[in-house]
């Protein structure tokens, strides 16, 4: 059964790519990314960090919350140690390491830190669903993109009240700053996209970076193959020419910033997991 379903993953992963590809035209993607300018890459990367910051920091009040002071510095090589794991396993298998990283690092319990990483995942989703029916509204495309945003956002508030309600005492008090810093995460994506966006020549407006953030994002957060390849970039395609978006450039600023949300983390990640205790265990077989 796992067997298949790998295959299956790897697949649709593989038709996802191959569409992609098709749609964008190797060469031209090619010679599109080669015109990115370096000062408009780092920008981007570090925009992509700072958001990354801002996630060991909120998850430092979650956490908090619960009665466990840990450090920023900490929590953020465990949070990049699982991010980067999660970029090269299928299946979100990073989320198991973040959770043994940060019990390792912290002392606190591991059913206490995956509540706080569920907390996270509410948070993340009502904030991009508001962001796709914002951007929607903002960028005039209206329509299904404000109902799929603003249905996914009643959705998840009402999902996340149900799956933290005997939690909720807990993180009441903390929940407006965790909200607050959510927001400043995924500002820090919109800051990311327009650096990219700019460095393309792409006069995208705040609405269509916002629906852009949404949508990626939101597909990014499904379990499945490793860093999302393949889906991201045809969510994001999808989004943009649903707001009249199109060119030459647009699929090689889709690859770009896919890059950019993968490669920063990711690089971290691997540099600080020997400071987070998680080490390979091999067992030998007679």
């Amino acid at each position: 059964m796992k067997a298949l379903r790998l295959s299956g993953i790897a697949a649709g992963t593989a038709g996802a790519v191959a569409l992609f590809l098709f749609v964008a035209h190797p060469g031209r993607l090619a010679a599109a990314l080669a015109s990115l300018p370096a000062a408009s890459l780092l920008a981007a990367a570090g925009a992509t960090m700072a958001g990354v910051m801002l996630g060991a920091a909120r998850w430092r009040g979650l956490l908090a919350a619960g009665g466990t002071q840990a450090s920023v510095a900490r929590l953020f090589a465990a949070l990049t140690a699982g991010a980067a794991v999660n970029n090269l396993v299928p299946a979100r298998g990073g989320d198991a390491v973040r959770v043994e990283s940060a019990h390792k690092l912290t002392g606190a319990g591991r059913l206490e830190i995956a509540g706080t990483m569920v907390a996270e995942r509410i948070l993340d989703g009502f904030v991009l669903a508001i962001l796709v029916a914002s951007g929607a509204l903002l960028s005039g495309a209206g329509g299904r993109f404000v109902w799929i945003g603003g249905g996914l956002a009643v959705a998840i508030a009402a999902g996340g009240a149900v799956a933290l309600r005997k939690r909720f005492a807990k993180y009441r008090d903390g929940l407006g700053v965790a909200l607050l810093t959510t927001a400043g995460i995924w500002f820090a994506d919109v800051v990311m996209y327009g650096a990219l966006a700019r460095g393309f020549g792409l006069g995208l407006s705040l609405g269509a970076l916002l629906l852009l953030v949404g949508a990626g994002n939101l597909a990014l957060a499904v379990p499945g193959v490793a860093a999302g390849l393949g889906s991201f970039e045809l969510v994001t395609l999808a989004g943009a020419h649903g707001i009249g978006l199109g060119g030459p450039q647009l699929a090689a600023f889709v690859l770009a910033v896919h890059a950019v949300i993968v490669l920063p983390t990711t690089v971290t990640g691997l540099a600080l997991a020997p400071w987070t205790g998680i080490r390979p265990r091999y067992r030998a077989r007679a």
